[in-house]
């Protein structure tokens, strides 16, 4: 595909240099794939109002110390529609608008998207975990393609930006969460012992930095780990857990640092 030379920035996401390049071109059948998998997603929790297991929102396993608290869930709600948006609009725009590999992440993240509700709704800590798995790989390499590529300017190149950033934020840090509960699950962890958890959480808020900076910044990918962290951070409060909250306070802080220095640098 031809270099983009005529709009380095899009509002709401991270800075494109002009020698960024979108590679191979969506295609339609893709497209409609990606829909498909964003309403798939958004319908499977039925599962779970069927009486069966825990709630997809939350997942499955034991309450961690770090667990973010429940009402930080309801970010999925944004997810969803953003994702659906974001699906519709290309294929009114044009399925060429987005490079192949955003959709085959899309496409991969959410059907293990609906493969991860059913599993949390039948209560099975170590499949959520390596269903999240999964769908971290996809999300974040969806957010990298998404920021890394020269979209169209405007409002369409934000909201992809947002749909793949904002996901592949939350799975990052959900997926730590359910290997840290599938832990416990497997007797690997005691859910008591703060020590192995704030590990976690370190890890989680490095693999966040780290992919932050990679993304250049992507704004919509640190404030889906951020919300977490604070999440967290709430969780800790309520406990009584200073360490948790001082950790999580802390890795919000340096993953807002990053974010400023990879869109500082990124810009020049």
């Amino acid at each position: 595909m031809a270099t983009s030379t005529s709009h380095p920035r899009t509002s709401g996401g991270s800075a494109a240099p002009t020698s960024a390049r979108r590679g191979p071109a969506g295609s339609r059948g893709l497209a409609w794939a990606v829909l498909a998998g964003a309403v798939l997603q958004v319908v499977a929790p039925v599962v779970q109002s069927l009486g069966l297991g825990s709630s997809p929102g939350e997942g499955a396993g034991a309450d961690l110390l770090i667990t973010p608290v429940g009402w930080a869930f309801s970010i999925w709600g944004v997810i969803y529609t953003l994702a659906l948006a974001q699906a519709v609009a290309v294929l009114v725009r044009g399925a060429d608008s987005v490079p192949r590999a955003l959709q085959v992440a899309q496409v991969v993240l959410y059907l293990g998207g609906t493969v991860w509700i059913v599993c949390a709704a039948v209560d099975s800590s170590v499949a959520t975990a390596v269903a999240l798995l999964v769908m971290a790989v996809a999300g974040v390499a969806g957010a990298l393609v998404a920021a890394r590529s020269a979209l169209p300017a405007g409002w369409f190149g934000a909201l992809t930006r947002a749909a793949a950033g904002l996901y592949g934020g939350w799975v990052t840090a959900a997926l730590f969460l359910n290997l840290s509960t599938a832990a416990v699950a497997l007797d690997l962890a005691d859910v008591a012992d703060l020590g192995w958890q704030l590990g976690a959480l370190a890890v989680a808020a490095a693999t966040l930095v780290v992919v932050t900076l990679a993304t250049r910044g992507l704004v919509a990918y640190a404030v889906a780990g951020g919300w977490a962290l604070v999440g967290i951070a709430v969780t800790g409060s309520a406990d009584g857990t200073t360490a948790v909250v001082v950790t999580a306070l802390v890795a919000l802080a340096v993953l807002a640092g990053a974010t400023l220095l990879a869109r500082r640098r990124a810009s020049r």
